[in-house]
């Protein structure tokens, strides 16, 4: 665990929002009225952004897992 760490650069932008397109089952402006468009922080296991929900416009942190993070910290589990 000692590789998990808070300070690792970002993923691609495209690639959080599409996670967020398919996690939702929409367009990401289906249901934020604004959100940041790079993250605001990144870590090891995903990465956050600054959101407004379209419902109510209730400030909200909009986390989003990193891709294959399941299989790196298992295989990173299993080497360690």
């Amino acid at each position: 665990l000692q590789k998990l760490c808070d300070k690792v650069p970002a993923y691609d932008n495209d690639v959080a929002m599409e996670t967020i397109r398919r996690e939702l089952g929409g367009e990401v402006s289906d249901f934020f009225s604004e959100i940041t468009p790079d993250c605001v922080a990144a870590a090891s296991l995903g990465q956050v952004y600054k959101a407004r929900l379209r419902e109510n416009g209730e400030e909200v942190a909009v986390k989003v897992q990193r891709p294959f993070v399941l299989e790196t910290v298992s295989l990173d589990l299993y080497l360690g």
